[in-house]
């Protein structure tokens, strides 16, 4: 089976506060490899979408951190072109993107056939929300900064953004018959490999039913 692997590394992944274990970019870099040493023991082909064709070796974890480590950044796009239809592939970031790219990039992803898998990685600051008083907002991407001289004031407003959101990418993935994960960089990164390598093995072990039923 084929599955493709991609993460965002964008600047706002960098982001780090004094609740995480570390930054969002690194838990994602953890997530990515440690699944695919999971897929490549199991004999799966592994891929970084963008980045050449699905590979099959024992050493497939070692060999994407190989070309990652010569990627210092990545545009928060993921490129769809390579994905063929029955294959899967995993999308890591914060998908904190406008909606309207995050809608069109998840269309094409959907209209090549391939089945995604969304973990999205937040901080839990960017879940809770825990500023009071006078705070200095920094745009990680663009560099502007926004002081609010009352924080707390705007907890309420960003929270109901944020589970928007939310709603957002869980209807989505619904709809489209995809799953979709959240992870705090303040949970252990077992939690969501574990659960994303069972809905892969589940979903290949149904293919294999259907393709191969002559067998069953």
């Amino acid at each position: 089976h084929m599955v493709w692997l991609w993460v965002d590394l964008s600047a706002s992944m960098a982001f780090r506060s004094r609740a995480a274990a570390g930054s969002k970019r690194d838990r994602a870099l953890v997530l990515l490899l440690a699944l695919t040493e999971l897929l490549s023991t199991a004999g799966e082909r592994v891929g970084l979408l963008g980045d050449g064709e699905p590979i099959i070796a024992r050493n497939a974890a070692e060999r994407l951190a190989e070309t990652l480590s010569r990627l210092p950044s990545r545009p928060a796009v993921p490129d769809p072109r390579p994905l063929r239809r029955f294959a899967d592939v995993v999308l890591i970031g914060d998908f904190f993107d406008p909606l309207d790219d995050l809608e069109a990039i998840f269309t094409t992803v959907a209209r090549s056939g391939t089945r995604a898998h969304l973990i999205q990685v937040v901080d839990p600051v960017e879940e809770t929300f825990p500023y009071a008083g006078r705070v200095e907002f920094r745009d990680p991407e663009t560099g502007d900064r926004h002081v609010l001289g009352r924080a707390e004031l705007y907890r309420d407003e960003y929270l109901a953004m944020f589970a928007r959101r939310r709603e957002w990418l869980v209807n989505l993935t619904r709809r489209l018959d995809w799953t979709y994960l959240v992870h705090r960089t303040d949970r252990p990164a077992t939690e969501p490999l574990l659960a994303l390598h069972a809905r892969l093995a589940d979903r290949h072990s149904r293919m294999a039913m259907f393709s191969g039923g002559r067998a069953a």
